[in-house]
């Protein structure tokens, strides 16, 4: 059965301990994995601390009961205007993510200096939106690589979070409960924050300033040490792919040797694995931004945009004219 979560109310606080009240906005489709651990890390706070310090509140621009991009469902309030702002608002991410819903409460929250912490897709579009020139931005690598193809963003990081001004931009995702750990830790005693964190099974609690792992060549536990640098070497080089026998020298193995590994490991070529990874970024740019086909297969390693279409129709059974049509129906 899908889980149903109602917001929460201020009961029970103590009145004469300092409280933060938290303001948690979802849309449809928010990433469940980003609230699921933000709502882990404020109850077990307010554990540790034995009363309610952090009041939660979930809202949205839909309330009601609002879907997960997975099978979960909240009920959230009305979120309205610059009205009822709490000291900490946080932005969920996720496939229906846009600023028109928060973006006049977050300038209401600058206004009053209160801070604002924007998660995954919800960084993406504040990102968008305002372009910032000055300070430096983030969000989840995914969306770093499509903002870069896609525009200029002089001050775009790969960094786990960046704060300017209030702002928080965050990559989100699994990285989510360590950074809800980090923020309430502010408004903690050292005692309280390292039992947050024991509780939470969190050995460490990774900086704002930590660079994210970009791809799955940084997952280190999964992979073999001489494919995971063949797989890095591909993620690195998507727009000029190298030969497989170039990849194998700079690997340190012979042509064979790094076939045999791709095939024992992964069960394909290294040359079909390539052009996943490269049809995969090719994707991402196609959904996600307006970028002419042609520079979408240039970017991405094709020659033109009709070699894409062949090699995209043979992966996804679909043309990349097909796939922008589905998305421009369903934005309809």
């Amino acid at each position: 059965m899908p889980d149903e979560i109602s917001q929460d109310t201020d009961t029970g606080a103590d009145p004469t301990a300092p409280v933060c009240g938290i303001e948690i906005f979802v849309q449809p489709g928010f990433w469940q994995i980003e609230l699921a651990a933000i709502l882990s890390a404020l109850n077990t706070a307010n554990d540790v601390c034995g009363y309610e310090r952090f009041p939660w509140q979930i809202t949205s621009d839909h309330p009601g009961i609002v879907h997960s991009n997975g099978d979960m469902m909240v009920r959230a309030g009305p979120s309205i205007g610059e009205q009822y702002l709490r000291q900490v608002l946080v932005v969920i991410g996720g496939t229906g993510s846009h600023g028109g819903g928060w973006m006049a409460r977050l300038r209401a929250m600058q206004k009053i200096k209160r801070r604002v912490v924007l998660l995954s897709g919800a960084a993406t579009e504040y990102i968008k939106a305002t372009n910032p020139r000055s300070h430096p931005v983030t969000t989840n690598w995914g969306d770093v690589n499509v903002l870069s193809e896609g525009g200029d963003y002089p001050t775009l990081t790969t960094h786990l979070a960046e704060d300017a001004g209030g702002i928080m931009t965050c990559a989100g995702g699994g990285h989510t409960l360590e950074l809800m750990v980090a923020i309430l830790s502010e408004q903690l005693a050292p005692q309280e924050a390292a039992e947050l964190a024991a509780q939470l099974m969190l050995e460490h609690v990774r900086g704002p300033n930590r660079d994210q792992p970009k791809g799955m060549s940084h997952s280190s536990n999964f992979l073999e040490k001489r494919l995971q640098s063949a797989i890095r070497l591909m993620e690195e080089t998507v727009e000029h792919p190298l030969k497989v026998s170039e990849l194998a020298q700079k690997v340190g193995v012979s042509t064979r040797q790094l076939e045999r590994l791709f095939l024992i490991n992964l069960d394909e070529t290294p040359a079909k694995f390539y052009k996943k990874i490269r049809l995969k970024r090719a994707q991402a740019l196609i959904t996600d931004t307006r970028m002419p086909l042609i520079d979408v297969a240039l970017a991405c390693g094709f020659s033109d945009s009709s070699s894409l279409a062949r090699a995209y129709r043979l992966e996804y059974a679909k043309t990349p004219n097909q796939l922008r049509g589905e998305k421009g129906k369903a934005r309809g």
